[in-house]
């Protein structure tokens, strides 16, 4: 299975986190109990508190997004953060 698409909005004072539309329906299309968030956003005082802070936290943003365990979202595939406005992944 495809890893799950996350996708980043970075703003001034943080970053927002949605499942990309196609992740959305896969997970639905899998898992269609499941009780996801439709966003995440963490707030951030610096450029360098995101590179510290954010990359230790996308675990727990997966898991909020989805509505899924950790270990549930490795064995789909896991992850992917992307940032459509840099049209790149972000390394996590």
């Amino acid at each position: 299975m495809e890893p799950l698409i996350i996708q980043i909005g970075r703003q001034r004072d943080g970053c927002t986190y949605q499942l990309h539309p196609s992740s959305r329906v896969q997970l639905k299309k899998t898992f269609p109990d499941t009780r996801p968030v439709p966003s995440v956003f963490i707030g951030y005082d610096t450029q360098s508190d995101f590179e510290v802070l954010h990359g230790p936290l996308w675990k727990q943003v997966a898991t909020m997004l989805t509505g899924l365990s950790w270990k549930r979202i490795e064995n789909l595939g896991g992850i992917k953060i992307y940032d459509p406005v840099q049209e790149t992944a972000v390394e996590h």
